[in-house]
């Protein structure tokens, strides 16, 4: 330390000058040690930032793609799970439509079961009126409403339909013509939705998968089983016990033939999530792998950063005291 030898008056200018770049040191250091990283990454690489550019640009990137595969995840998921659900309510409506039908029930006991029918046509709206994010993901491409009107409405509308028809199969025909023929009252009256929406655009070029809408014909085939259902409680419907009872076998009939295509659904849509989680797991490799790369660039040695940082305090302390020393420093004390 040359500057000791200094002269008494420029020597306090030369120890505050010190002090500042000490202190500035000590900073630099300790944020080094904290962030692991140089604060200075333009001087660490020589003015050689290109490789530094690329890789933050790469990682930019690739956290864009992340979130967009993330958020398409979280939708691919929801929707499952209310398919899980949808399927849950057809298997049991059509075990307890069957049991009523083979326990020839009728009178009120039957208007029970339409009831609770009825009700599992409300919980089916509720569940595919799903919202992810503020996105409705049964409505398609209108994903900014409701896919479905309320099963009120519904019932409501199919009640003229039905009103005067004197057997099961003419009931369970008007049904499933309303829920199934192309133009008819569901895409005229109870559709609010659009078309499917392609998936959004991941790494790669790849997108995610589509999800289906409240109009696909797996979804509408358990509505029209379970509508039908619901017709036993409708007072409008003037039919003998043996055709209700001929209702209740028709309707458990077509929510167990809807099986197949909500099993194909959710199969679909399963592997869709397959590939969305492989997605994720490569982007997160990615992500590990230009981090490592980053960090052989501008990271700083802890040990280093340390040892620097400890005498660069030790410095300091010197010159504090030698401050402190100077400024005791009297005629009298001197001779």
């Amino acid at each position: 330390m040359t500057w000791v030898s200094l002269g008494s008056l420029a020597l306090p200018f030369q120890l505050q000058r010190h002090g500042v770049q000490l202190r500035t040191e000590i900073a630099r250091l300790g944020q080094n040690l904290s962030t692991g990283t140089v604060t200075d990454p333009a001087r660490h690489l020589q003015g050689n930032t290109a490789p530094l550019a690329a890789i933050t640009a790469r990682l930019a990137r690739n956290d864009a793609y992340e979130q967009a595969t993330r958020m398409a995840a979280t939708m691919a998921d929801s929707a499952q799970t209310t398919l899980g659900q949808l399927d849950g309510l057809r298997q049991t409506a059509a075990g307890r439509l069957l049991g009523a039908a083979t326990s020839a029930l009728s009178g009120p006991m039957m208007t029970s079961t339409g009831k609770a029918a009825f009700s599992a046509l409300t919980d089916a709206v509720s569940a595919l009126s799903l919202n992810v994010a503020g996105a409705a993901g049964f409505s398609g491409t209108a994903s900014d409403h409701a896919p479905l009107v309320s099963a009120d409405t519904m019932i409501q509308t199919l009640s003229p339909l039905v009103a005067g028809l004197e057997t099961a199969d003419q009931v369970l025909a008007a049904v499933q013509g309303a829920f199934l023929d192309p133009g008819g009252l569901f895409d005229t009256d109870f559709y609010q939705g659009g078309d499917a929406a392609p998936g959004a655009v991941l790494a790669d070029g790849t997108r995610a998968p589509t999800l289906p809408t409240a109009a696909d014909p797996a979804l509408r085939a358990v509505l029209a089983g379970l509508a039908g259902a619901a017709m036993l409680s409708d007072p409008a419907l003037s039919l003998s016990d043996d055709q209700r009872i001929a209702l209740a076998q028709g309707s458990s009939e077509r929510l167990s033939a809807a099986t197949t295509g909500m099993t194909a659904l959710q199969a679909t849509l399963g592997e869709g999530q397959e590939r969305l989680d492989t997605g994720l797991t490569r982007l997160s490799a990615e992500r590990d792998a230009l981090d490592l790369a980053r960090q052989s660039l501008i990271g700083a040695d802890p040990y280093e950063a340390a040892t620097q940082l400890d005498l660069a305090q030790t410095r300091l302390e010197t010159i504090y005291a030698i401050t402190a020393r100077t400024a005791r420093l009297s005629l009298t004390e001197y001779l």
